[in-house]
């Protein structure tokens, strides 16, 4: 089976708190300011854009923003 290794997806982040459950806060040491993952809005993007790391999130994050994606995908 092959493999769209040249993608990701990734979900965009807003430092504006709209209060909506989907919006995910993200925890991490590297996050000086309030920031939000924006969960109803997944890309798909070539990696070659991605030229570094911003931050990294803790496993609990990680957890809601998946059980988010799985609710907006219907997976």
């Amino acid at each position: 089976m092959e493999q769209a290794d040249t993608l990701a997806v990734i979900l965009p982040a807003t430092t504006v708190d709209r209060g909506w459950p989907n919006h995910v806060r993200l925890r991490g040491p590297e996050f000086s300011r309030p920031t939000f993952a924006m969960t109803e809005q997944p890309r798909t993007i070539s990696r070659s854009r991605i030229h570094g790391i911003i931050g990294r999130v803790d496993a609990a994050t990680m957890r809601e923003v998946d059980l988010w994606l799985r609710d907006f995908l219907s997976l």
